[in-house]
């Protein structure tokens, strides 16, 4: 069944919804802000579902300013803003790809979580498959502490990985290589390991001196943070997470789990 869509806003998710919802067979009208005011209001009204790809901090707002008639069903795309932003809408749901689009702003294959009532669920489900992306379906109504975890996840799984890659080119740059290096080199090691985690699982997958048991070069890459006036508070955290995903995985015996546990521990 064909929709009437109108998208608000038109940054990196619109960019990428927008020609797939097309692709799909749906009709689709895109409305801009333009001078504080909603360029396509008499689009919004002719629409089935319209879609808000505005920041979160102007859902709410952005709901609050379109004229909604009876039957249509409001969307937005953030893991982090509850279903009740969209309040002025005669129904509302979310829709939230688990992609980041900062390059690549293809949806296809990715995971999209799905919060919507019984009614508009199977039909966004539906369509989710239709665009090549796979439905997830979230708790609704999603509690504010689930939705928190549900965004803190999603969030570590992405940008959190640079954290970890920043502090690696610290520790790059102190042991004299070159700065502008450190990314090259270092990125085919993260692709590895998530390669590897996709195929393996991550217990399967965790490698290097903790998965060995090899509590001397621990210490020494300890000692290094230390040299490097770097704070060892990451790579702690890091490496105690790794020793259970090792212990998970049988790896080690109860005396190298013990003497890396030892080393793990703040002091």
């Amino acid at each position: 069944m064909s929709r009437q869509h109108a998208v608000i806003g038109f940054g990196r998710l619109a960019s990428a919804l927008v020609p797939a919802l097309r692709a799909a067979g749906e009709e689709v009208i895109v409305g801009r802000r333009s001078d504080g005011e909603l360029a396509v209001a008499d689009a919004v009204r002719q629409a089935d579902w319209v879609w808000l790809t505005v920041p979160d901090d102007v859902i709410a707002a952005t709901a609050a300013a379109l004229p909604w008639r009876a039957g249509q069903l409001a969307l937005h795309c953030s893991g982090a803003t509850p279903l009740t932003a969209l309040a002025a809408a005669p129904a509302a749901a979310g829709f939230h790809p688990l992609k980041l689009l900062a390059g690549d702003t293809g949806l296809a294959g990715v995971h999209v979580g799905i919060e919507a009532d019984d009614m508009h669920r199977v039909p966004l489900q539906d369509l989710a498959r239709r665009l090549g992306l796979l439905p997830l379906a979230l708790p609704s109504p999603m509690s504010a502490q689930a939705r928190a975890a549900y965004h803190a996840a999603a969030n570590l799984a992405a940008s959190g990985v640079l954290a970890v890659l920043a502090e690696a080119g610290a520790l790059w740059s102190a042991a004299g290589l070159p700065a502008d290096a450190a990314l090259p080199a270092l990125l085919p090691l993260t692709r590895g390991a998530l390669d590897t985690a996709a195929a393996r699982g991550l217990a399967g997958a965790v490698s290097g001196p903790i998965a060995r048991g090899d509590a001397g070069v621990l210490a020494r890459h300890l000692d290094a943070l230390a040299a490097a006036g770097l704070a060892d508070d990451l790579l702690l955290a890091l490496g105690r997470r790794q020793l259970a995903l090792a212990e998970a995985a049988g790896r080690l015996d109860s005396a190298q789990a013990a003497a890396l546990r030892a080393l793990l521990t703040p002091r």
